[in-house]
């Protein structure tokens, strides 16, 4: 039997009451060190290779590991991270990139283009943002060890953007024998050039990770600011402790059994802020956009009548205000794909969404022709800012008379399933729920859950080429009005084909030891600058 949500998390705050000995908490070393960091992520880690999955768990875990060329700032600029910097022709068509002095990888070997090209390769195949570069691209190319050629087809003036993208699928560097894998293919041995190495004896999936730091890392000089600049990296070692129960991980914090914990549940934010020496704020000022997915390879959902009467059914309020404790300052309707708050983060006039409309989505489910085909829903336990989410369309579902299946596991399984193109009753889905960063879906070219590219797309597989060409329109597009015109169209047309329906924009807050300083802001918690005072 399931526990109901409001239920777990009244039990989740009695328990947090509670002191740090009357809990079961994980096998910690007493008291802070100078040399380790304490950090509880916000999922278990079960995919290494943050080209094979967006899971931001893995991308967090990427930027411990990995290096990237470019680097984005806080607004949104990038900057040269492993690159010394770049020429281009003066036909707009050939990019030559200088890798800067002193880059290793942790296997000792230096860090050569013929790295880079092969990573930016793999990269290139598998991410929303790249699939689109690699069209523009004639040849990637290592010049020598340290220049890396891009030929292009045609000028692409988003080139460097591109290859600074943040988040998840960002173009990290790893050694060529590594890059040359499928993209379709996980990759478990973890070797970059990043401040950090993994340490694959000390890794136990659903327990710990652990990273040592690599001496060899060369910071850069500049400021930090998100994904660019020094990353200096002040602990000897970062341990990931995983601790799914809420009450734990607020028990740990407050007990200075743990340093930091990464996404605090909103029930226990306010007797956080009451412990003496614990640091409540918020995680990324730029927001997590939840969302629906549909998988259109199979029924129900191949027929797009059926995915707009699910989306007629939501009422943004309930979903986020399951997964903020009903603080109603922490989130904001959002009836957009992007991120409302930036410039292309608005609904649509009329807006498709204003209200749920359950008379049109029964005879959505009528016209469509529902045959009560089985809706395989995946959704995870262990997640809380993801779980409600499940469990609210699963309720919508039923009351809709859907035939539909909830079968709830850990994230990292749900991170593995949704990968499988299989139908849902063997091994394959149907639904899942998950949210993206504001960063990771601020423009067409780089969101993925708009675009439609189908197979080499994001898990769903949306296909349009009318909204493929609107994505190519807005890249060559010569004013920002009429960048904003089109996707406008492209919204239209999302709300017409609706592969993913908007739950949303919430704020998730970050807990850590008032005893740490110098946290860089930014879209996933990075661990250089942090250290103890």
């Amino acid at each position: 039997m399931r526990m109901q949500r409001r239920s777990f998390l009244g039990a989740a705050a009695a328990a947090a009451s509670l002191p740090a000995a009357a809990l079961s908490t994980p096998a910690l070393a007493q008291g802070p060190s100078k040399q380790v960091l304490k950090f509880v992520p916000q999922a278990n880690l079960t995919s290494l290779d943050p080209i094979w999955t967006t899971a931001a768990v893995t991308a967090e875990h990427a930027y411990y590991v990995f290096d990237t060329l470019y680097g984005v700032d806080g607004q949104f600029r990038p900057h040269p991270q492993m690159a010394a910097g770049h020429t281009v022709s003066s036909d707009g068509k050939t990019y030559e990139i200088t890798l800067r002095d002193g880059l290793f990888f942790h296997d000792g070997t230096p860090v050569r283009a013929a790295d880079c090209v092969a990573s930016l390769e793999r990269w290139a195949a598998r991410d929303t943002f790249g699939v689109t570069v690699a069209a523009a691209v004639d040849a990637w190319e290592a010049k020598n060890d340290q220049t890396i050629r891009v030929r292009l087809k045609h000028p692409f003036p988003l080139l460097i953007d591109a290859l600074a993208k943040p988040a998840s699928s960002s173009p990290f560097i790893m050694p060529e024998r590594l890059a040359k894998t499928s993209p379709s293919v996980q990759i478990t041995e973890m070797v970059g050039s990043g401040p950090y190495m993994f340490e694959a004896k000390e890794y136990v999936s659903g327990s710990r990770v652990v990273y040592r730091k690599f001496d060899k890392y060369a910071p850069r000089q500049e400021a930090p600011s998100w994904y660019s600049g020094g990353k200096v990296a002040h602990f000897e070692r970062v341990e990931w402790h995983i601790i799914p129960d809420p009450a734990t991980a607020s028990a740990a914090l407050q007990s200075g059994e743990i340093d930091w914990w990464e996404l605090v549940l909103a029930d226990l934010i306010p007797l956080l802020k009451q412990q003496k020496g614990v640091h409540i704020g918020i995680a990324d000022p730029a927001g997590y956009l939840g969302v629906i997915r549909f998988n259109e390879l199979w029924a129900p959902f191949n027929n797009p009548k059926m995915r707009e009467a699910v989306m007629h059914t939501v009422d943004q309020q309930e979903y986020m205000r399951a997964v903020t404790g009903n603080d109603a300052s922490a989130f904001r309707a959002c009836h957009s794909l992007f991120p409302c708050g930036t410039p292309y983060g608005n609904p649509l006039a009329p807006d498709p969404m204003a209200k749920p409309n359950w008379p049109l989505a029964h005879k959505l489910v009528k016209e469509a022709g529902y045959k009560g085909e089985k809706i395989v829903l995946i959704n995870p336990t262990d997640f809380p800012t993801i779980q409600p989410f499940g469990e609210i369309t699963y309720a919508n579902l039923k009351k809709l008379g859907l035939n539909v299946d909830l079968v709830e596991t850990d994230w990292g399984s749900v991170v593995k399933r949704r990968e499988i193109k299989t139908a849902p009753d063997k091994g394959g889905w149907n639904i899942f729920h998950t949210w993206w960063t504001g960063d990771g879906i601020m423009n067409p070219a780089i969101n993925p859950i708009i675009r439609g590219q189908g197979a080499n797309g994001w898990f769903g597989w949306y296909k349009s080429a009318k909204m493929e060409a609107l994505n190519a329109a807005w890249l060559t597009a010569p004013t920002a009005a009429k960048q904003k015109a089109i996707v406008t169209k492209m919204q239209e047309l999302a709300f017409h084909d609706v592969p993913t329906v908007p739950l949303g924009l919430f704020y998730i807050h970050t807990g850590y030891r008032t005893s740490l300083a110098g946290h860089v802001r930014a879209p996933t918690a990075v661990p250089w600058g942090v250290h103890r005072v």
